[in-house]
């Protein structure tokens, strides 16, 4: 099939699988059968039949008959998950190069055990297992895939960027390749990086990272001793043309449709175009779509509701599904003003690619490019501190839109410019910045926590997710190597007790008790972790036996 055929029929079997996958009389029956089934689950079954058949089928149940819809379900729906079978890794090892630095005995056998995680999380769409015409929500892959874990049974966009770090650890270059390939596939196929490879997800992104994996694995590849001068070559020209095009686009993306213009200094008149996370759509996520419901029952009006849903959405592009970030009141998810904020970690991200664009140009030794791309990223760091800053907290905080104020509260992202290497304002001095705050990284045992307000939401206190420790560890790396290493050591003991206590590596931890789950949010505690082992591994490779190490430096 010519690329041309392949994209009529991509698009023609999503047409079709949203037919059903986006229906909300399909959402709501299947619920039935199982009120206390996890919403998700609904969405990730795949049909026995075609489709065609599956929805006249649909269009004839009548919804308040529970024997007809059991029937429906029984005839018509997999169970969740049957095309996603377990891939073979073809460049794993069981003792990767690493471990021959790691001296302890116990650390050495925490990491061969982490690093057969990789080979449960390593999937594949096989399509066999469904008959012709049949459909799933999983989009199309050109390549195997690592996914999350638990009930995470698909690739994620920015959970990637951490999982890249472990597998290179691990000296899994071709994965990593492929990983990258996949996301190319989608970028040239949507124009952008779906928040996951299911057709319910086509409506959002996530915090765009692409670039930065992207340049992970080019110096990888440049600085490893293990490839040949032709393999890095060909690694160098990949970099250089389909990766940088597609870095390019989706740039474009964030930048154009995802793009606001706003006043930042009134008295030269001076405008800048900052990015937000917002979305086109009606009706609640099809993967949360009963939880969605509930959040919006106490809206008055349908445009009050519509709202509601593009900022639920919203914040679920963001990353952080959720937080009393995006809320007006941080205590009631009925507030949620996602789509009015100008969020500085984003900004930030975008701050970050355009100097890896900037870079990629010039190693194309396209001169012009490589300037304006420096041009655009010196006029968002000046915007970002200009409107983003806030003098009294110290730090950076999301921008209301509708108030003209920034936000109050502390959480992880008002620090996220120094993650990318931005300076402060005239005046600040990094090291400053770090000791003003200095008791969210030092004050509890588990790691720094996401916020400090204590809520039901899982990107709230008192939770620990493993993206933010590594960005803050990367960054006291540069600035304050002691409580770099002290906090590695804080959020290393954390996993490694857990696994040790349990066997399991989890998505999230409490910031108060080393090795504890954390808690929260829409749906239980998963296990896998992709994006866990990604920066235990990235940890273990940077501070070695180190790690084993007191907490108290």
């Amino acid at each position: 099939m010519n690329s041309k055929n392949e994209d009529k029929f991509i698009k023609y079997e999503i047409h079709e699988a949203v037919k059903l996958y986006l229906n909300e009389k399909f959402l709501r029956c299947v619920k039935k059968v199982n009120p206390n089934v996890d919403s998700k689950s609904i969405v990730d079954r795949a049909t026995r039949k075609p489709i065609e058949q599956v929805l006249m089928a649909l269009d004839d149940l009548d919804e308040h008959n529970l024997e007809q819809i059991e029937q429906f379900v029984d005839t018509h729906l997999h169970e969740p998950g049957i095309e996603i079978i377990r891939a073979e890794l073809t460049d794993w090892v069981e003792e990767p190069r690493f471990l021959k630095n790691i001296q302890s005995e116990e650390l050495r056998h925490f990491c061969t055990a982490l690093n057969r995680v990789w080979l449960d999380l390593y999937k594949k769409l096989d399509m066999s297992k469904l008959e012709h015409e049949c459909v799933t929500s999983h989009l199309p892959m050109r390549y195997p895939f690592i996914v999350p874990g638990g009930r995470f049974i698909e690739i994620y966009y920015w959970d990637t960027y951490w999982t890249i770090e472990g597998l290179l650890v691990c000296g899994m270059i071709d994965t990593v390749r492929q990983m990258i390939e996949n996301f190319i596939f989608f970028i040239k196929k949507f124009g952008f990086i779906p928040n996951g490879s299911r057709i319910y997800y086509l409506n959002r992104s996530q915090p765009p990272y692409f670039a930065q994996m992207v340049m992970r694995y080019y110096d990888h590849c440049m600085n490893c001793d293990q490839l040949s001068p032709e393999a890095k070559q060909q690694i160098e020209s990949f970099v250089l043309t389909d990766a940088y095009k597609c870095i390019l686009i989706e740039y474009r993306y964030w930048t154009r449709q995802k793009s606001v213009e706003i006043l930042i200094d009134k008295r030269t008149k001076r405008k800048f175009k900052f990015s937000r996370y917002t979305v086109s759509t009606n009706m609640p996520r099809p993967e949360s779509y009963f939880e969605d419901m509930h959040t919006a029952s106490e809206c008055k009006t349908e445009a009050e509701r519509k709202k509601m849903y593009c900022d639920i959405t919203a914040a679920a592009e963001s990353g952080y599904d959720f937080s009393s970030r995006w809320f007006k009141d941080p205590m009631n998810m009925s507030t949620i003003q996602t789509t009015d904020l100008i969020p500085v970690d984003l900004n930030s991200v975008l701050y970050k690619n355009e100097l890896i664009l900037s870079t990629l140009s010039e190693l194309n030794g396209d001169d012009l490019k490589a300037k304006l791309f420096k041009r655009l990223a010196i006029k968002r760091r000046y915007a970002i501190n200009k409107l983003l800053w806030s003098k009294e907290n110290y730090c950076w905080s999301d921008y209301n839109l509708k108030t003209g104020r920034l936000t109050d509260h502390f959480y992880a992202s008002n620090l996220a410019p120094l993650w990318f290497e931005m300076r402060p304002p005239s005046g600040v001095r990094v090291s400053d910045i770090i000791a003003k705050h200095r008791g969210v990284f030092d004050g509890y045992d588990g790691g720094v926590p996401v916020s400090l307000l204590k809520t039901t939401q899982q990107w709230d206190f008192n939770n620990v997710w493993a993206p933010n420790q590594h960005s803050y560890i990367m960054m006291l790396l540069k600035h304050d190597p002691r409580m770099a290493l002290k906090l590695a050591r804080k959020f290393f003991n954390t996993v490694f007790y857990g696994w040790k206590r349990s066997g399991m590596i989890f998505e999230k931890y409490d910031v108060h008790v080393p090795g504890e789950r954390g808690a929260g949010g829409e749906y239980d505690v998963q296990t896998g972790f992709g994006w866990t082992n990604g920066v235990i591994f990235s940890l273990i490779q940077i501070f070695k036996d180190e790690l084993l190490q007191p907490t108290t430096i």
